[in-house]
């Protein structure tokens, strides 16, 4: 079995990728942004330490957590971020594992894509035989965010800076999928990818 991780900053288009990896390659993908929402449910692993961490003045009247309010708190504090991500991403891992095992022992074959923005600031990698990064350039990423999101130029550009510099996560990187243009490029560009990927495997 062969586990792909897949990562993109945001508005570069990872989350595409991911859906065609799924749609026209067969890949099961697991959605690790996905997953660190439920750890935090009431019923998910990291639920207490959250708790205990930050206090009911970031929960809900229902017991879930305020996650509006937790993202105003960690934008502004990167102590209050790093403390977050210490209780979110080794919940996350642990899930991954859990999976990745037991479809290894279902179907050993099958391709599994492991799709994350922060893949390698969240130390998965060892759970990965190979790393593709979706790429856009900066300009291509701050007009989708803005598009998308709503919002103003400064704020998608603070979402940007947030992050690790798409260069140096293309040092980790097998493949590097340009996304600047259309769906039937970025389609091209992933099927050459994927027949050079086959060729390999």
């Amino acid at each position: 079995m062969t586990v792909i991780g897949l990562t993109g900053n945001i508005g570069s288009g990872k989350t595409t990728v991911g859906r065609l990896l799924h749609e026209e390659k067969g890949c099961l993908c697991l959605n690790a942004d996905e997953i660190g929402r439920l750890v935090a449910e009431p019923a998910g692993e990291a639920y207490r330490k959250l708790q205990e961490a930050f206090g009911a003045a970031y929960f809900l009247a229902d017991g879930r957590l305020d996650r509006p309010k937790m993202a105003e708190l960690v934008f502004h504090d990167t102590d209050k971020l790093a403390l977050l991500n210490s209780i979110i991403h080794p919940a996350v891992l642990l899930h991954l594992k859990r999976a990745i095992s037991e479809i290894a022992a279902h179907d050993p074959e099958q391709i599994v894509v492991v799709e994350a923005a922060l893949l390698i600031e969240a130390n998965y990698l060892d759970i990965l035989d190979q790393l593709w990064l979706v790429w856009a350039d900066d300009a291509v990423r701050l007009k989708r965010v803005m598009a998308r999101d709503g919002v103003s130029r400064e704020q998608a550009q603070a979402r940007m800076d947030n992050q690790m510099p798409q260069a140096e996560k293309a040092k980790y990187a097998r493949y590097i999928l340009h996304n600047n243009s259309g769906i039937e490029d970025l389609k091209r560009e992933l099927e050459d990818v994927w027949q050079d990927f086959a060729g390999k495997a």
